[in-house]
């Protein structure tokens, strides 16, 4: 294997420019192609104004800047790439397109220079069964920013020459990126995990279960991911998002993966996010990134006066709910067990119960079958004791349903689920009923924010918003490590340093709890909703490691 000193990278898009600049970076000599001088010049100004932002920034100073831009050369034609070691190709996801530009450089390249192709989900074997030596032909999957995200996914075929693979790994280390092998599948790692989950989150949205604003919060505060799945894919792009997801969808035939109708519509009627100015909220102009209102933007929500709060229960829930509405400006009447209904009367005058008595422990009948005791009576005494307009809501599992059934005002019923913050803050979650009413919806959005937290308003179906998509998608995470496709280190990798999450799944299902992971996938398995099934089965691999206590990660 030769000395990689000059690359090639073939189109100057933002991602092929980006790519450019990393190698230029890395201290080696680069060669951009276009195919006409019009779009070269567009290459060579995204790459400059790219580098004028980091030394805008203090990342860089300008002797350096004029380093890495004297070692880069812009050409239109792809003989120029005829002394490169390495050529990268970056143009639209076409595979005949790509056929074509793998074959011309048969013709001009040397036999021992390395062919790569940064495909997001197309065939890599596919791609390279078309060249005269399919053995020297890689996928070498950069993400965008390629300058600024470290993840390199470095995807071999059959045919892949070892060595050649090794040259490229370190490579890629050298340039300061991190580098996963992985085999030729459809999306890869974090393309493959990332659109399935995208797919449940479109599903949510278009069956009205919750808006586009609560399911960003969901994600971003309640998972503690970088940015929610509408913000995502409008900064994607769309359309790519379609074609990717069909790409992945093609090769898998799985549920998970199936188009979304509603992101087809989207991409016929061209809204495809940022570049258009509007996709799954409107901008200021095509290519900004800044939300302007639009006619799905909720209203601010107005003050509802409510002043007294009732809290019933015992524990640590319930003290740190009584202190955080009290830091809140409310005055809250407790009732710690409210054994009969005349303890109950103390909640009269509050327009709020909160109902967070702390679960009992299971008990052993004479058949030695255990049981929980029920916590249903509580409803329907607080029906003859507060108000007609009085919310009652619960944080335990009662259903918002089963509340308003049993107290007979199901237009006043909800539940909160309170999560554990994340590096983005705390959500709260809201269930509602379809009897529920907006009043008492919008007085829960103002009690969350007042203490302290994030309100994510969604019907009270099993796991809410923010398991019913995070659990399922660390449960593929273990299902891909279950076939053997990746390992743990390279897909916490993969998602940490390709899409930004604070820490990889596994060390996310370390942190939760596996037995917390697998309870909830059990919970939306045996409850039938707009999730495949496929998508809420637990890997054997999860179940095991919650019978053996075993951690995923080597830190935990």
């Amino acid at each position: 294997m030769r000395e990689i000193t000059t690359v090639g990278v073939i189109g100057l898009g933002t991602m092929g420019a980006g790519i450019v600049e990393v190698f230029a970076r890395g201290g080696l000599q680069v060669v951009g192609i276009e195919t006409t001088q019009e779009l070269a010049d567009r290459g060579r100004a995204i790459l400059q104004a790219s580098t004028d932002r980091a030394v805008a920034k203090g990342r860089l100073d300008e002797a350096t800047q004029g380093e890495i831009l004297g070692r880069v050369t812009i050409a239109t034609d792809l003989t120029a790439l005829a002394d490169a070691d390495l050529v990268v190709e970056a143009v639209p996801e076409v595979m005949s397109l790509k056929h074509e530009v793998f074959g011309r450089l048969d013709e001009i390249v040397a036999e021992d220079a390395v062919l790569a192709s940064n495909t997001s989900s197309l065939s890599i074997t596919q791609i390279a069964a078309g060249t005269k030596h399919p053995e020297r032909v890689v996928g070498l999957h950069f993400f965008n920013p390629a300058p600024v995200l470290k993840l390199v996914e470095v995807i071999t075929t059959l045919r892949s020459d070892q060595g050649l693979v090794d040259a490229v790994v370190a490579l890629s280390e050298r340039l300061g990126k991190r580098p996963i092998v992985v085999g030729d599948r459809a999306g890869f790692v974090a393309n493959y995990l990332l659109f399935g989950y995208f797919v449940s989150a479109l599903r949510m949205l278009e069956e009205g279960h919750v808006s586009r604003e609560d399911l960003d919060t969901a994600v971003r505060v309640g998972a503690g991911l970088p940015m929610g799945p509408c913000t995502l894919m409008d900064l994607v792009g769309l359309d790519v998002c379609h074609h990717i997801g069909d790409v992945i969808y093609q090769h898998s035939r799985s549920r998970m993966h199936a188009p979304s109708a509603m992101l087809e519509r989207m991409v016929t009627s061209g809204l495809l996010g940022r570049k258009s100015g509007r996709g799954f909220y409107t901008y200021a102009r095509p290519g900004s990134g800044q939300v302007v209102e639009d006619e799905q933007t909720p209203a601010p929500v107005e003050p509802s006066g409510l002043s007294a709060v009732g809290v019933i229960g015992s524990g640590e829930i319930a003290d740190d709910l009584v202190s955080r509405l009290e830091e809140g400006g409310y005055a809250v009447t407790r009732v710690a067990d409210p054994g009969e209904t005349q303890e109950l009367s103390a909640l009269s005058g509050v327009g709020l119960v909160i109902e967070a008595r702390a679960t009992p422990e299971p008990e052993e009948d004479e058949d030695g079958e255990l049981w929980v005791e029920g916590r249903d009576d509580v409803w329907e005494a607080l029906a003859g004791v507060v108000g007609e307009d009085t919310v009652l809501t619960t944080v335990n599992d009662d259903a918002a349903v089963a509340i308003g059934a049993l107290s007979g005002r199901p237009q006043k019923a909800a539940v909160l689920r309170m999560h554990a913050p994340t590096g983005n803050g705390q959500v709260v979650e809201i269930g509602r009923s379809s009897a529920t009413d907006d009043a008492s919806v919008a007085l829960l959005r103002e009690l969350v924010s007042r203490i302290g937290a994030e309100p994510v308003v969604c019907r009270d179906r099993a796991g809410l918003v923010v398991d019913a998509l995070l659990m399922p998608h660390l449960g593929d995470a273990v299902r891909m490590l279950d076939e053997g496709y990746a390992s743990v280190e390279d897909i916490d990798t993969a998602l940490q340093h390709g899409l930004g999450y604070p820490v990889g799944p596994f060390a996310m299902i370390d942190q939760i709890g596996a037995d917390e992971v697998l309870s909830v996938l059990e919970e939306l398995r045996a409850t039938p909703g707009s999730l495949p099934q496929e998508s809420v089965e637990p890997s054997p691999l999860l179940v095991e490691h919650v019978l053996l206590d075993r951690p995923f990660t080597r830190s935990a």
